[in-house]
């Protein structure tokens, strides 16, 4: 049995993502602007700028975001004293794992550490949350992160 050889031109299915890296990894598809084929990539995230979102003390590095179904893969970061104000469901499963400092769900006390992984399932309540100390958290959606954009959010892309 013979392995299958790759393309020479090593690129992905059409597909609709978006982020930092599929931007930067992007061919157009002729005849569809929203669809593009990708090569696979690598980047330093610590060479990619914050970007602030509409909730003070909160800023994302989107990595990766599949436009069809919504489901992503973010770095976000939550300045000390900031958090989500209240609690809320997601539309999908929400895994985060933290990579800095000390975030915490305020109900419930679970408090996220460097090396912690947290899993909320889709449609469970948490929050509200406070950032203890700045805190970064790789933060995963396997589909859209909302049912209705929350209040504390006043730009459609942030709840996305």
């Amino acid at each position: 049995m013979s392995a299958e050889i790759p393309p020479v031109d090593n690129l992905s299915a059409a597909a609709a993502y978006s982020g930092e890296l599929p931007d930067r990894s992007a061919v157009p598809v002729d005849g569809d602007p929203a669809l593009r084929r990708f090569r696979e990539i690598m980047v330093n995230v610590g060479d990619l700028a914050w970007v602030d979102k509409t909730l003070a003390g909160l800023s994302h590095k989107m990595l990766w975001r599949d436009d069809e179904t919504g489901a992503s893969i973010a770095l976000v970061r939550f300045q000390a004293g900031s958090g989500i104000p209240s609690a809320h469901a997601h539309a999908s499963n929400q895994f985060m794992y933290c990579l800095a400092g000390r975030y915490t769900y305020q109900p419930t006390g679970i408090t996220l550490v460097p090396g912690s992984f947290y899993w909320n399932p889709k449609g469970s309540v948490h929050g509200p949350t406070l950032a203890e100390q700045e805190s970064v958290l790789l933060e995963v959606y396997d589909g859209p992160h909302y049912p209705t954009q929350p209040d504390w959010y006043t730009s459609t892309d942030d709840a996305r």
